[in-house]
């Protein structure tokens, strides 16, 4: 059993626990706050995405960009032979969950699976037509699909300019998408979506303002990430009772 330390130094310890969660609370909500500030920047700029309240000229996303299926021609697709080297995979689940960004992914195909998919370079926007309709996310490294997935290739400033424009009508997408066996939307949609289209320019300033809340949210998450690693650890130390073990030796010291 571990032995408590006196009451002054448990209220001790207990405060800087508490100021290190509320900081790490409001990191929290700086964060959520930039999510939402990319969205008002979006209206601001091009009006409701919607209706088009601006009136923009409107383009098919598929003249925006290369809009192709995810490629997995083996089945079954979860074939151990396919799986398990060096080639990223991302999956629905991995997009519909990314933020707008896809930083991470958890499958990789062999030299086998690779042979029956391809390649995708970072910056490709994924968009999901199965099971999450129309959730997106940009990928940040190279990687793998399956057809459950549509790549969307095009300059980097038009590809978060779509991101963004997707992130207002997911829901509609949802809700019109077929039923079968799941949820889906077909490719011949997608591409004959009609786009709000700002003209370059200021596409490419909304793109400049979104590179940098994301830079902010970057940095707010690594500051996040080092006050959670200290909480854990000195929540760590002081249940074991190192933590105040360690102060009083050093005290006698």
């Amino acid at each position: 059993m571990v032995p408590l330390p006196p009451l002054a130094e448990q209220k001790r310890i207990a405060a800087a626990l508490d100021h290190l969660d509320a900081l790490r609370a409001m990191l929290r909500e700086a964060i959520a706050l930039l999510d939402d500030l990319a969205q008002s920047v979006f209206v601001d700029m091009f009006g409701d995405p919607i209706v088009n309240s601006r009136g923009w000229p409107r383009r098919k996303l598929g003249k925006m960009g290369t809009l192709d299926r995810g490629v997995s021609k083996h089945r079954p697709r979860n074939d151990p032979a396919l799986l398990g080297g060096e080639f990223p995979l991302i999956q629905t689940g991995d997009v519909a969950g990314s933020g707008g960004y896809i930083t991470s992914f958890t499958s990789t195909y062999s030299d086998i699976g690779l042979n029956q998919s391809r390649i995708w370079p970072a910056g490709t926007l994924c968009i999901t037509i199965a099971a999450n309709i129309a959730k997106a996310g940009i990928l940040t490294f190279d990687a793998c699909f399956p057809d459950s997935v549509v790549g969307f290739t095009a300059s980097p400033a038009k590809v978060e300019y779509i991101r963004a424009w997707l992130s207002f009508l997911q829901e509609t997408l949802e809700a019109s998408a077929s039923e079968s066996a799941q949820k889906n939307i077909n490719l011949a949609v997608l591409r004959g979506l009609e786009i709000p289209y700002p003209g370059e320019d200021l596409i490419r300033v909304f793109s400049e303002r979104v590179k940098a809340i994301e830079a902010s949210k970057g940095a707010n998450r690594t500051h996040l990430a080092a006050l959670d690693e200290l909480f854990t650890s000195l929540e760590q130390r002081a249940f074991t009772g190192m933590l105040w073990n360690h102060e009083a030796t050093g005290d006698a010291a």
